[in-house]
This record gives C-alpha cells, sequence and structure tokens, in this order.
C-alpha cells in the first residue's frame, strides 16, 4: 500500500509540476499571438484554454470566443484562415469579402511574421517581467566565506582562517564575493582593515593586498565561496529591481542560446547535457514549488519560471517548420522572393517537420522515465 500512495504521489506531484509550471506561460504564449493578430486586423475565432472537447464558454471578446477545455496541457488560438493558404481560396468559391478581409491568408507576409512573433516575444516580455518581479519579491542573501587560506600570503600573515566570514573592508560591508573582491582591489598596495566574523565574534584585521600576487593566488591570498544565508532575502527597490531585473533577464537569455556552445566546450556528460522533456520539466517545477514551500519565498519558483519562459519563446523561434520560427521562415521567403512556396510543398514540409519532432519527443519522454532528472 505505501508504494501505491507514493506512486500516486508521485504521479499527481508531477501533473501538479506541469499544471504550475508549463501551461500559464503556453497560455501566454498564444495571448501574444492572439494580440498581434487583432493589432494586425486578423480575426481569432477562438481562444482556448486546455484543448478540446469543450467544457464551457468563458466570454465573449470582439469576434474572439474564449474557452475552457477538458484536455489541460496548453492552450491554442483559431485564427481565420490560418489554414487555408490563398491559392486554395481563390480556387474554391469566393469566399465573404469581409471575412477575406480579417484572415491571416490575406494579410502581407511581413503583417504574418508580426503575428508569428507574438508568442515567442510575449514569452520573453513574461520572463523579463517575471525577472523584476524576483527582485521586488526578494532573492536570498548571500554571505562569503572563506574557504583557504595561502601560505604566506598577506591574509595568512593577518591570521585570517578558513570559515572566517568577511563582514566590511575599510568600513564598507561587504554582501557578496565580487563586492569583496571590488573593494580589496580599490586598496592594492596600501593597509586596509578588513572586519571578519569568526563564530560569534566580530574581529578586525589589518593587511596590505598585493598588487602582483603570485599566480594562482589573489591579491590577499584568499579563496572565497558565496553561502546563502537560510531565511534571509534581499528586496530591491522597483527601479533598482528594473536595473537588475533587465540585466539577469539578459544573461539568462544569452546562457540558454549559448548552452550548447557549453555543454560541448565543457564536455559535460550526456545525463547532463542531454535535453529535458515535459516529464522532466515537471519534476524539476514540482521541486522548485516545493522549495518556495518549504523556504516562505517566491525566489525558486519564480527563477524556475524565468527560465522556462526564455526557453519556451527562443526555442519557438528555431527556424523549424511547424515552429513559429518555420513560419517567419516560410514567410520571409515569400517577402524576398515575391511568391510564396506552393501549398502542396509547405504542407509536405511541416509534415515531416512534425514527424520528426514527435519522433524527438516520444525519445526524450523515455529518457525522462528511464533517466530521470537529477534533483538535489
Amino acid at each position: 500500500m505505501p508504494s501505491i500512495l507514493n506512486t500516486l504521489n508521485g504521479f499527481f506531484g508531477l501533473i501538479g509540476g506541469f499544471v504550475v509550471g508549463l501551461i500559464p506561460l503556453i497560455v501566454l504564449h498564444e495571448f501574444g499571438h492572439l494580440l498581434m493578430a487583432k493589432l494586425n486586423g486578423v480575426w481569432a475565432r477562438e481562444f482556448g484554454i486546455g484543448y478540446p472537447p469543450r467544457i464551457m464558454t468563458l466570454f465573449r471578446w470582439q469576434e474572439t470566443e474564449f474557452t475552457l477545455n477538458w484536455i489541460p496541457f496548453g492552450g491554442f488560438v483559431r485564427l481565420e484562415g490560418e489554414n487555408v493558404l490563398e491559392a486554395e481560396v481563390e480556387a474554391s468559391a469566393p469566399p465573404d469579402p469581409e471575412q477575406a478581409a480579417h484572415a491571416l491568408y490575406s494579410k502581407s507576409p511581413w503583417r504574418r511574421i508580426l503575428i508569428y512573433l507574438g508568442g515567442p516575444l510575449m514569452n520573453l516580455l513574461t520572463a523579463w517581467v517575471i525577472a523584476v518581479l524576483l527582485f521586488t519579491s526578494g532573492i536570498p542573501m548571500i554571505r562569503t566565506v572563506i574557504t583557504e587560506v595561502a601560505p604566506g600570503s598577506p591574509a595568512e600573515e593577518a591570521q585570517i582562517q578558513p570559515g572566517d566570514i568577511p563582514v566590511a573592508v575599510a568600513g564598507q560591508p561587504v554582501e557578496d564575493p565580487a563586492e569583496l573582491s571590488a573593494l580589496i582591489q580599490e586598496h592594492l598596495g596600501e593597509p586596509v582593515e578588513i572586519a571578519l566574523q569568526r563564530g560569534e565574534e566580530i574581529i578586525h584585521v589589518t593587511l596590505t593586498p598585493r598588487p602582483n600576487p603570485p599566480e594562482g593566488q589573489g591579491s590577499i591570498g584568499v579563496v572565497i565561496a558565496g553561502e546563502p544565508i537560510s531565511g534571509a532575502l534581499k528586496r530591491y527597490t522597483l527601479p533598482q529591481a528594473v536595473t537588475y531585473g533587465t540585466n539577469y533577464f539578459l544573461n539568462m537569455s544569452m546562457t540558454t542560446v549559448l548552452l550548447p556552445v557549453y555543454a560541448i566546450r565543457m564536455g559535460l556528460p550526456f545525463e547532463q547535457a542531454r535535453p529535458v522533456g515535459v516529464i522532466g520539466i515537471s519534476q524539476i517545477a514540482e521541486r522548485s514549488v516545493n522549495e518556495s514551500l518549504q523556504q516562505n519565498a517566491l525566489y525558486p519558483f519564480l527563477n524556475l519560471m524565468i527560465m522556462l519562459s526564455i526557453s519556451l519563446g527562443i526555442f519557438n523561434l528555431l527556424p523549424i517548420p511547424a515552429l513559429d520560427g518555420g513560419r517567419i521562415l516560410f514567410s520571409l521567403i515569400e517577402g524576398l522572393r515575391g511568391k510564396a512556396l506552393t501549398p502542396q510543398l509547405q504542407e509536405r514540409i511541416h509534415f515531416v517537420a512534425m514527424m520528426v519532432m514527435l519522433v524527438l519527443f516520444v525519445a526524450i519522454t523515455i529518457l525522462d522515465i528511464v533517466m530521470p532528472v537529477p534533483l538535489p
């Protein structure tokens, strides 16, 4: 019986992680397409949360029906004329003039590109907003801990010991390792007082940072590390949060783009570098929710949401047929050559791409099961 309960608990935890972590981002992605379609004069017949069959109609906005559906694995937007190519329309009965004027196929390639960009841009905007919220809600405070002291260094001569925690340099408080390094650099070649916490005691030492330390040593000869302070959060004002959040968002976006390059250069084993599917992401989301509840802080969950939202936006921009990036590529080709690819060719390309992606999806899902994501 306990094993059955554990299995059920794991299953529902997995579903909960998916619902809390991924579904909102997918729905926001589709909402980005909806907004961009309306801005470019394309009718959206339906905006669905989940996939059919339908549970109920929530409300109507202009021509768009907002629905709640039974299969809770994302969402969709149904645009007028999105699956009908202009050549097919001309070969069939003439459509209603007003309906045709608000159909996706009637818009220029450049307007269609804007509509296809709507989803990924909404994900990136969402990630930026969450990053700002992350800094206003509070991030874990980090204390700087000295882990090693080099023999014969200024730190050893000043009797600094591993485990000491620098709290101030020349009277200026130290909040993280980067700040300690910056303050030390301001006093190269001159005596400077450093306040250290050792156990329950605060001690003061004076040393002279070396402008040209031996190779492999810092100016005072210590190795430092950042250690989170349990339960301590640092909150920022909104202007500060916008600045720090923007930098954090840009750094995470660049890291996401360059992640394959980093994995190859660092020679990461397949277990660490492999792609993660829906099951793996749900497991990570479940863990982040539990960490946020245990720590009574939003940081673990919001940090994951930033990563997922950026990944979803960038992934959909890849020039792969069946993704937004593939549709952007087809529209770009049409805009540059003045003529679209034939409907038959587009359908074949999309079909092959969908089959390849389906095979990859199944393979990654199997990997998530037989080689679970290592969680600390």
